[in-house]
């Protein structure tokens, strides 16, 4: 419970972030030296405690604990980076098929951790574990894989216990606050326009399609066979145009904005092999889509990629093959949103990322959950705003019930079984 004093700093700070400076002159000093590249400005050290209400926030550049009802939640912890050969030599990240009973979905980097026991092999993963993950297999940065892991917990998990399913529902995640309903369910991470999966209107989204990755192939040949940023431009105004002409229920707002220009950077940033970073080749990339698994001494990242990265990769790729924000309401009914993505500046930009990843909230809460919306408010503000002090983001609420709260449609692990050898599956 704040106290008055601190109430009406709250206040004031949510007016003017920059008041927070006058507040907390000598700790802002302190911990703006500890913190790390992606928060200059030590915004996230001092605000998320004073705004998270049940914990989190970062204290010098660490996520801090959480309390209350989220006590028990285990949080990331920062990872050692550097160029370092992945899966390596230990028994326990060696490739596996996974068995009958676990999940497998729609993200290959993620199938990718859980066969090589980088999370747990059964599919069902936790928030601390899975951004530690990113962190040592991948290279990212502690920032952008703990925003990214709070997104999983957010959209298809169990808050409490911090486990969510990277396929469909599963009945070892609790469902302690509501359904937790995987991350294969459709709107979050799931979205139309997908690289290698066809859109929910025309059947099971979790599947991999090797018609679209070998489309994607042909597009890469076209540039020296690298699947860059330059494939990623025209293969992603390609598959727009086909979701619009085709898909009467095609959506294209601001979450898709998100995801669909993120999982194309991450081809090209997370997949290179360490050694050659510029080099997206199908030797490198192939792996990781057509049998899950790394590629023979494959090294990670010599250097972190943080959430500016990100967004900076997210607004050349836009601006590469613009398209308009909206959707069908039927075919050859599309209904612009009104929301000009070029003219934002980086800083906008990046905080239109933060502003949508809190509408996921709202949007994405189940019948049950919205009684403890402020609870998901209250990790979203510890777990996730803290990593875009940088951006110097209004801090106003932007966490209203949208039309889509309440949503229960589950998503799917995959109707072919979670096993796929060369982009077919067993």
């Amino acid at each position: 419970m704040l106290t008055e004093e601190q109430y009406e700093q709250y206040k004031a700070v949510k007016r003017d972030p920059k008041m927070a400076e006058v507040f907390f002159a000598e700790p802002v000093l302190a911990e703006r030296e500890a913190a790390p590249e992606a928060d200059p400005q030590g915004l996230g050290d001092i605000l998320s405690p004073i705004l998270g209400g049940l914990g989190g926030g970062l204290v010098n550049g660490i996520l801090a604990p959480f309390s209350g009802v989220l006590q028990n939640l285990n949080v990331p912890t920062p990872q050692p980076t550097g160029l370092k050969l992945i899966p390596g030599n230990a028994a326990a990240n060696q490739f596996k098929y996974p068995g009958p009973t676990d999940v497998r979905g729609l993200c290959p980097t993620l199938n990718t951790l859980a066969n090589h026991g980088f999370i747990s092999r059964t599919g069902i993963t936790t928030f601390a574990e899975a951004s530690n993950a990113c962190q040592i297999a991948y290279g990212f940065g502690y920032d952008l894989c703990t925003v990214l892991s709070a997104l999983g917990v957010i959209a298809g998990g169990d808050l409490v216990s911090g486990k969510y399913s990277i396929g469909g529902a599963d009945s070892r995640v609790p469902n302690t606050l509501g359904p937790s309903l995987g991350l294969d369910k459709h709107g979050t991470f799931e979205i139309d326009n997908s690289i290698t999966r066809q859109d929910t209107f025309f059947g099971n989204q979790a599947d991999f399609k090797l018609s679209r990755w070998n489309r994607l192939v042909d597009i890469a040949s076209k540039y020296g066979g690298f699947f860059g940023e330059q494939t990623f431009i025209e293969e992603k105004g390609i598959t727009y145009d086909e979701s619009l002409a085709t898909n009467p229920t095609f959506f294209a707002g601001a979450k898709w904005f998100v995801v669909a220009h993120a999982e194309r950077a991450f081809v090209y940033r997370a997949l290179p092999n360490g050694t050659f970073p510029d080099k997206a080749d199908f030797q490198n990339i192939a792996p990781f889509f057509l049998n899950e698994t790394f590629p023979p001494q494959w090294f990670r990242r010599a250097s972190a990629y943080s959430v500016p990265n990100l967004v900076t990769d997210i607004a050349a790729l836009y601006a590469g093959s613009p398209r308009p924000l909206g959707a069908n309401e039927g075919l050859n009914n599309f209904v612009p949103l009104g929301q000009d993505i070029t003219a934002m500046t980086p800083a906008q930009l990046g905080c239109f990322i933060l502003q949508n990843i809190f509408d996921t909230i709202p949007g994405q809460v189940q019948p049950g959950l919205l009684a403890n919306l402020g609870v998901y408010k209250a990790f979203a503000t510890g777990a996730i705003l803290p990593f875009f002090g940088s951006f110097n983001c209004p801090l106003d609420s932007y966490v209203v019930p949208s039309p889509s709260a309440g949503s229960s449609s589950a998503g799917s692990s995959g109707n072919s079984g979670p096993i796929i050898i060369n982009g077919v599956y067993q």
